[in-house]
Parts: C-alpha cells; sequence; structure tokens
C-alpha cells in the first residue's frame, strides 16, 4: 500500500491525544487509574505542542541531511505526505518543544513528559508501522531464509531482509505493554518518561545497525545510530539524575515547576 506512512503517522498522533484526553476524563472522574501518573493543567495542549516541534523537527533533520535533493526543489519541504522524518530530531524537537511549553506555563517539566510517555511509545509504533507498509527503514539484504523474508523498498525492490521493521513493531508493542504496567506504579517524577525515551531509543539505535536504506555517514557510523545513541545517553543520565542524585523534595501540586 503506497504513501500509507503519513495515514498510520496520522493516527498514532490521533490515538495519543484520545489517551490524554481519556486519562484527563478519568482523573476528573475521580476514578482511580494509572496512579503512577500525574496529570497537570494543560498536558493536553503540552501534548499538542511536542507533536508539532517534534514533527518540525523531524522533517527539518530530514531536510538538512537530504538537501541535495531540497535545495533544487525546496516547495517539497512542506510536502510531508510524501514522507521523510527523522525520529531521533523530531524527539530532540519533542523534548525542546515540551521544555518551552513548560517554562511558560510554570508546570513541571517532568510531570508533563510522564504524561506523554506511553504517547512516545505509540509514536514509535506508528513509524516502523508506516515504514513496514511503505518500505522505509527496511533491514539489509540476507540469504533467503524463514528469519529473513522478501520485503520491499523504498526503491521498488523486493529481496530477502532481516524484518527490521517488523522486530521494530513487536517491539514497540511489547514496551507499550510493559510501560502501561510500569504507569500503574508509582514512580519518581521523570522516571516513565526516561524510561520510555530510554527503551525506544535503545531499541532504534539496535536496530539502526540491521538497516539497509541509505543514509549519511560520520565516523563511519549512520547518522540514525549516532542520533538513537546520543538520544539513549540523555535519557539514561536524566533517569540516574532523577531518582538517585536529585536531592529536591518532590512537590505535591504538579502547578509547582519542578526542574
Amino acid at each position: 500500500m503506497p504513501n500509507t506512512f503519513p495515514v498510520i503517522f496520522a493516527l498514532g498522533a490521533l490515538i495519543s491525544l484520545l489517551w490524554l484526553s481519556a486519562l484527563s476524563s478519568t482523573q476528573r472522574e475521580g476514578s482511580k487509574s494509572l496512579p503512577g501518573l500525574i496529570l497537570t493543567p494543560g498536558h493536553i495542549d503540552a501534548g499538542v505542542v511536542a507533536l508539532l516541534t517534534g514533527l518540525a523537527g523531524a522533517r527539518a533533520g530530514f531536510v538538512i541531511t537530504h538537501w541535495g535533493y531540497y535545495a533544487t526543489r525546496p516547495i517539497e519541504v512542506l510536502w510531508l505526505w510524501q514522507g521523510g522524518l527523522s525520529w531521533a530530531s523530531g524527539a530532540i524537537g519533542a523534548v525542546l518543544g515540551l521544555g518551552a511549553f513548560a517554562v511558560l506555563t510554570r508546570v513541571s517539566f517532568w510531570h508533563l513528559a510522564d504524561a506523554l510517555s506511553l504517547p512516545v511509545v505509540v509514536m514509535s509504533l506508528a513509524f516502523w508501522t508506516g515504514c513496514l507498509f511503505d518500505g522505509c527503514a527496511y533491514g539489509r539484504k540476507m540469504e533467503a531464509g524463514f528469519w529473513t523474508p522478501a520485503a520491499i523498498d523504498m526503491f521498488g525492490e523486493r529481496l530477502p531482509r532481516w524484518p527490521t521493521q517488523t522486530v521494530g513493531v513487536v517491539y514497540s508493542l511489547a514496551i507499550l505493554g510493559v510501560l502501561y504496567w510500569l504507569s500503574e506504579r508509582k514512580l519518581f517524577s521523570g522516571t516513565m518518561f526516561c524510561l520510555s525515551l530510554s527503551l525506544v531509543s535503545g531499541g532504534a539505535l539496535a536496530l539502526s545497525f540491521t538497516r539497509g536504506d541509505p543514509v549519511l555517514t560520520l565516523i563511519d557510523l549512520r547518522l540514525d545510530t549516532l542520533g538513537a545513541a546520543s538520544i539513549l545517553l540523555f535519557s539514561l543520565v536524566s533517569l540516574i539524575v532523577r531518582n538517585y542524585l536529585g536531592h529536591a523534595k518532590q512537590p505535591s501540586d504538579p502547578r509547582q515547576l519542578d526542574v
């Protein structure tokens, strides 16, 4: 099914926003649901901001790394329906947008981020599912076998490949289940988000070594490999700082600025 990625990506975004809306509804009704997640005023707005800045960052990252093509076709920079997103720069854009929203509204960044921990995985699932249908982020060519079924690439060529996209889909579903289970437990603020980002980026890092799609390299490593490694390092350091090195008392009111 050609050009399915934008549809699946939009569906993932819609599901993420509906998830936030459902959490907000259960909290307003006083239901005992997901006590590990503390929703804050404006968390749905924060989700929209993170989505938009993440989308802008993802597109900017892809355009920059393919500037040789877009330099002569600048109007196509806006043609998002053609696909072409860099997940690593998208994650950076989303975090920066969320941080700006937290500062401007004086709402705890970490409480906002925790509410978005599951949507992060939903968007990862949408990415891998879209690529599975559209033939992007495909695996390396392999000898034909049970674990290396024929798969199509972005050029329409069907060859036995490492099932990178399929593994990405299965992995995303698995960590979605794990994080949902963890979301029902009391965790220090920021833990859920850091775990979510660590698991998503760790999976992307591992799978980057199996990918066969062309991409720019730096120091003999794919840019998506370096991007995933950077985000994994950031999320792991943040996880350690939030849980072991933070001495400030966690505010009982999530509207207090928590940095």
